[in-house]
């Protein structure tokens, strides 16, 4: 047997052909025999009733997928059945069992998602000179006719169906794909990986800067406080211009009342979606996910969802097995590594991908049913500098208690104002963890994310707009669950603001390259951002130490004796004030067209608020010295206002409820009923 693939998946693939390209040298019997041997005729050796293949085919040809996809997607035929009767008809042997698949050993290791879809053969480890074909990515017809050339050396090839297939690759290059995901981008872009901490200049700035301060409170106390402030407010600034920037477009857009229509995109032509979340410790939380997830209405043989789990996370791997999965889930371990963070898991994940679209939600959310068709369809409609949307993230246990709310209006304030100005500005959009859809192509191009960085997505918007791509704002709404205990709070807070701090530093190695790449808008904003809020959050204590300082001394209401006294009271004052208001302007305007106008009382709060994150800020500046990659947990499933089963909690302005959640056919309604049991 001599044959060799033109384009195989492997460098030394000699003996092993691609199927597809054998069959086009046929004769005309062949070709006749791929006729003969088709869709229905497996469908009906898998055990479809001849009296359902009508309509499913019509489902089929609705949702633009071959007959033997939307079968396979939607239960009617399960893996098992379809390989053995696609062997069955084409005459070539299935795999005796998944056990018995082992993938020759090569370094580096082949890329995953290609290994899926290709259809050249994947060579064995043993039997030697064997090799596997994942027979989901072939006509019956062209196997049955490769079946006929192959003749009596048929024996050699192995037919696995796509888990089959996925399992070889894990058993066989998962420990090697997960260094990869862990280190491939500090390998390949040091300068953009938090992996080597700070830059040596970087680090003498600040040790001279601190010891300086550090000398100068301790003899000039308020004088020291005086320049500090006049250094800071300068970056604060930033920071306040921005949500002025905000509260200014917030009613700007009330007044014109202007909507951004997406046309809806037919069936036939929606592209495939990755659906991605990367869970550890959620066993609490995993049914009603699952059933977020199965509500999302997306045709099902366009969809691919993995559930990410760490292999030493034994319970949610129990209890993920022990869901009534649908075929559109797949579960994905990733091995054990000295790194475990999530944007490690997702760039595993990323290999696996299959999908045009690659969307990221976390183990509480509850996407809008409707989200992925409006993302498909903004997508369809954005220029190509447009690689990401931003969906609204909305807390459905707000009215939980006094931190769930304080939460709420932050978010409200994020999602409702500043972003929408950014995205309308075409300014660098800070990330959130969740509700990110991608073009795959992007994310593989700049190296996916950085799993050294604890906040991980906010740095990838910034490596995106660094490339020349841009992230718009989705018209749709993820509900998620308020980290609404003190302690779980803080544990959140802290690692998203050393994330930020991880950002800052990252990408401010190179000044002068960051202003080329962003222009002074953009550079701008990353500093209002980044740099803004974090000082923010670790000056705002400070106006409260002076207020002690001059009242423990005698000196709160007394004249200043100098001109830098006065001048720190005013910029005190400023800080203060001009924060305050733009915060509390921001609120009242986003709250109000959120329809949530029971938590505008709740904005006085806010510099009560700003303490707490002010603990948090100086947590994470201690944790970015001692332990710089440290994921602290954020425990899910702990509200008592969330309804089991995925139902969100009504309440006014519940927009994911008033989105779309696309007609369906009856075969599809049927099909889901009765793949989740």
């Amino acid at each position: 047997m001599s044959y060799v693939s033109r384009s195989p998946p492997y460098p030394d693939t000699a003996g092993v052909s691609d199927a597809s390209q054998q069959a086009a040298s046929y004769d005309a019997h062949s070709a006749a025999h791929s006729g003969a041997v088709n869709d229905e005729m497996l469908l009906l050796a898998a055990g479809v009733e001849p009296a359902a293949f009508a309509s499913l085919q019509a489902q089929a040809s609705h949702w633009g997928v071959p007959v033997r996809e939307a079968a396979l997607a939607m239960g009617i035929v399960s893996p098992r059945d379809y390989l053995r009767a696609i062997s069955q008809i084409s005459g070539l042997d299935a795999a005796p069992d998944w056990a018995s698949v082992s993938l020759r050993p090569l370094s580096p290791a082949p890329l995953p998602y290609r290994l899926l879809d290709s259809q050249g053969g994947i060579p064995l480890e043993y039997p030697k000179g064997c090799a596997i074909f994942n027979a989901e990515n072939f006509t019956p017809g062209l196997l049955a006719d490769f079946g006929d050339v192959l003749d009596s050396e048929r024996d050699r090839i192995w037919l696995v169906n796509r888990d089959i297939m996925r399992n070889a690759i894990t058993r066989a290059y998962g420990p090697e794909l997960a260094k990869k995901a862990a280190y491939d981008l500090p390998r390949r872009q040091p300068l953009l990986s938090a992996a080597s901490g700070m830059a040596r200049w970087q680090t003498l700035f600040i040790t001279v800067f601190a010891g300086l301060l550090a000398g100068a409170m301790l003899f000039v106390f308020r004088e020291a406080m005086a320049v500090l402030c006049v250094v800071l407010t300068l970056m604060f600034s930033l920071t306040i211009t921005l949500r002025i920037a905000a509260v200014v477009y917030a009613i700007y857009r009330r007044a014109s009342g202007k909507r951004h229509h997406i046309a809806e995109v037919p069936e036939a032509e929606l592209p495939s979606y990755t659906v991605v979340v990367a869970m550890y410790k959620e066993a609490r939380v995993l049914p009603d996910l699952v059933a977020a997830l199965t509500r999302l209405d997306y045709p099902p043989p366009k969809l691919d969802i993995k559930l990410v789990l760490e292999e030493e996370d034994t319970e949610t791997i129990a209890a993920a097995y022990a869901e009534n999965l649908p075929p559109q889930f797949e579960i994905l371990i990733v091995p054990k590594g000295e790194l475990r963070t999530k944007p490690r898991a997702l760039n595993y994940a990323l290999q696996f991908a299959r999908g045009e679209i690659f969307v990221i939600y976390d183990a509480e959310d509850r996407p809008a049913p409707g989200q992925l068709r409006k993302a498909a369809g903004h997508f369809r409609n954005a220029p190509p500098e447009v690689v990401c949307l931003q969906a609204r993230l909305i807390f459905d246990n707000l009215f939980e208690n006094w931190l769930s709310k304080q939460f709420t209006i932050e978010y409200a304030s994020l999602f409702g104002g500043i972003l929408p100005m950014l995205d309308a500005a075409r300014l660098p959009i800070p990330l959130g963890g969740t509700s990110n859809h991608f073009r795959t192509a992007m994310l593989r191009s700049i190296g996916g994310w950085d799993a050294h960085n604890v906040t991980e997505d906010a740095d990838l918007g910034m490596r995106m707009y660094r490339k020349g791509y841009r992230a718009e704002i989705l018209a749709s709404t993820t509900y998620e669950e308020a980290a609404c205990h003190g302690g779980n709070w803080l544990r959140q807070r802290t690692r998203w603001l050393k994330g930020w701090l991880q950002t800052y530093v990252v990408h401010m190695r190179k000044p002068f390259r960051l202003l080329r790449e962003l222009g002074l808008p953009g550079f701008l904003a990353f500093h209002g951002h980044f740099a803004g809020v974090l000082i923010a959050a670790l000056v705002h204590p400070l106006s409260y130490v002076l207020i002690a300082y001059d009242a423990t001394t005698g000196t709160l209401f007394r004249e200043a004796e100098m001109t830098i006294g006065w001048q720190l009271w005013v910029l005190a004052v400023f800080n203060f004030i001009a924060g305050y208001a733009t915060a509390l302007a921001l609120g009242v305007f986003v709250l109000r067209g959120r329809l949530i106008r029971k938590l505008i009382p709740q904005l006085i709060f806010i510099p009560v608020y700003w303490l707490f994150i002010s603990a948090a800020a100086y947590r994470a500046v201690y944790q970015f010295i001692t332990a710089p990659f440290h994921w602290e947990k954020t425990e899910h499933g702990l509200t008592k206002l969330r309804r089991s089963g995925g139902r969100r909690q009504a309440h006014p302005g519940n927009a994911a409820a008033r989105e779309g959640k696309g007609k369906g056919e009856p075969i599809r309604q049927k099909a889901a009923t009765s793949s989740i049991g």
